[in-house]
């Protein structure tokens, strides 16, 4: 019971961020404000609007959204029994069923499975975890890249601190709203404060090999098409281990099921999972987003001057023929 109380202390330090958060995008954004309207009044008046619609709609929505989903995980069906077992036993299936694309026979198979008594619990944690892990990752994926391309792209801490919150935020609640329940009190502000404290303390590289991330970030394909340098790619790198890290919490907190696993070992787990998707996105995923549509587009005027090129190398190869 200890570990599902929210400590006094927490609390006041979840209130303290909030309020230094809040203060930090205030003077930013009144700093910017002050340089638009130079420009026109009206830029600073629409500027001061757009960032409220993201605080409110990126920030404020998304952390109070997740309160209102039921509280659960998989790892209590193991504890369980009675009424309250078949109650969340239901839940899951009718999740599956409303938020998992699922064949006919797929639909037949987990509603079969309110009728194994003993087994139950255990065929819907698999079936559950193998159904609805993929769109989690999915979400994180995405949401680790944006994360990497606004915080090493931007060069503003306004933009980095909206950006890294906001993107945060909206995947703690996009989690909870595929899974159908959300962890704990103590569990979602302990998240909350981990968001919150990152995005203040951008820049905090505990156990994390960045001796190794660098020369991805830099030298990958979005380094190169962007031209990013090392210490905004580096502090990219570091927000989306962040946001993967948090992610895998996340996840580990509603669908793990497997109560021998001491909270060492999940982290230990969850610092390799996310650093093993960071090399992925610093690898793969910008090749796709980046580097081919630049390569493309530009491939287009290369072709045409080669092709112009090469004619009179051709012509003069047909003339030796003739000779």
């Amino acid at each position: 019971m200890k570990n599902k109380r929210i400590n006094s202390w927490t609390i006041v330090l979840f209130i303290s961020l909030i309020i230094l958060l809040a203060m930090g995008l205030i003077s930013n954004a009144l700093e910017i404000g002050e340089r638009l309207r130079n420009v026109h009044f009206s830029l600073e008046i629409l500027f001061y609007v757009l960032i409220a619609v993201v605080v409110i709609g990126g920030i404020v929505y998304p952390l109070v959204a997740v309160f209102f989903s039921p509280i659960f995980s998989l790892k209590e069906l193991h504890n369980a029994d009675g009424s309250a077992r078949q109650k969340w036993c239901r839940r899951l299936v009718n999740n599956l069923l409303e938020n998992v694309e699922l064949t006919p026979e797929e639909q037949e198979e987990v509603k079969g499975y309110l009728k194994m008594e003993d087994e139950t619990d255990d065929k819907l944690i698999e079936f559950f975890d193998r159904k609805i892990t993929p769109q989690i990752n999915k979400e994180i994926f995405d949401t680790a890249k944006k994360v990497f391309i606004i915080t090493a792209v931007s060069q503003n801490s306004l933009y980095d601190a909206l950006g890294f919150s906001s993107a945060n935020f909206s995947l703690i609640k996009r989690i909870v709203e595929i899974c159908g329940f959300r962890p704990t009190n103590a569990q979602v502000f302990r998240l909350y404060v981990r968001v919150l404290g990152m995005t203040l303390l951008a820049g905090n590289l505990e156990d994390m090999d960045l001796e190794e991330l660098i020369p991805l970030a830099t030298e990958g394909a979005l380094g190169k098409a962007l031209g990013i340098v090392a210490a905004s790619a580096t502090q990219g790198a570091v927000n989306a281990l962040t946001t993967l890290r948090i992610a895998a919490i996340t996840k580990n907190y509603l669908l793990n099921a497997d109560v021998s696993q001491t909270r060492k070992e999940l982290r230990k787990k969850s610092y390799a999972e996310a650093l093993e998707i960071l090399k992925s996105i610093l690898k793969q995923g910008m090749e796709e987003k980046v580097k081919n549509p630049v390569k493309n587009f530009f491939g287009r005027f290369k072709g045409s001057t080669e092709a112009v090129a090469l004619i009179p190398e051709n012509a003069a190869g047909k003339q030796d023929e003739g000779d």
